[in-house]
């Protein structure tokens, strides 16, 4: 069960991944958080200043299709990043802190994915609260293969793959019975830029949470950060 701004999100269950996960984007609370974080200055670090950073800290990251679930009292940052049609999914329990984050990259390992990310987290408590950040995918195809109740086999395949993977992963957290507090969705049109040429490009291929409540975008060398509460 999804909820936004601490109420319950419905949608038309048929199908229910493609119309919650374009109904969510049009949420005006997650809009504000995704211009927030278009809004961000770009910061640059220099070589020095990572490595600095690295030391001072401690880090927890995934790789593309693995998953770490992470007590805060051991690490301070969890992330992945090189992600372009991959999906960035943090979970966060509000009440221990512990954070679960994903690089998905396909419809198929969703379910399993967020099965396993839920085992560490909620201990068999499905009236945990969970925080959920989605960062990732882009439009790399027209929306309106997406949005087309017809298509095709040969129209599908032109859909790409960042919008399978989102509608899967909102699917899979609508169905299922824990309390998903869906608090950034920075996918797809909202992580998405053009070139003059008209080229589309994800704005952020990554993330960074701070286990203090911050989340940090990435952008190649360029970092944004947004405090959550």
């Amino acid at each position: 069960m999804i909820f936004v701004g601490g109420v319950p999100f419905s949608t038309d269950p048929s199908p229910q991944g493609n119309n919650a996960v374009f109904a969510l984007m049009e949420d005006p609370i997650l809009v504000s958080v995704s211009n927030t974080f278009k809004a961000i200055p770009e910061k640059k670090f220099s070589t020095n200043e990572e490595s600095s950073l690295e030391r001072s800290n401690k880090w927890v990251y995934v790789f593309q299709r693995e998953y770490a679930t992470v007590n805060p009292a051991t690490a301070n940052f969890v992330g992945t990043d090189e992600a372009t049609t991959c999906v960035g999914l943090v979970i966060r329990n509000r009440q221990n802190g512990m954070t679960s984050i994903a690089h998905m990259d396909s419809p198929d390992i969703v379910d399993m994915g967020i099965c396993q990310m839920l085992s560490l987290l909620i201990d068999q408590n499905l009236d945990a609260e969970l925080e959920v950040h989605m960062v990732g995918g882009f439009e790399d195809a027209s929306p309106n293969y997406a949005k087309s109740n017809t298509r095709s086999e040969s129209s599908a395949k032109l859909e790409g793959y960042s919008y399978p993977l989102c509608a899967k992963i909102v699917e899979s957290l609508c169905t299922r019975r824990e309390k998903f507090h869906v608090k950034t969705l920075f996918i797809l049109g909202h992580n998405t830029r053009r070139d003059t040429q008209g080229n589309v490009y994800p704005i952020f291929n990554g993330l960074a949470v701070s286990l203090n409540l911050v989340l940090q975008l990435l952008m190649s060398h360029f970092l944004g950060s947004f405090h959550l509460n």
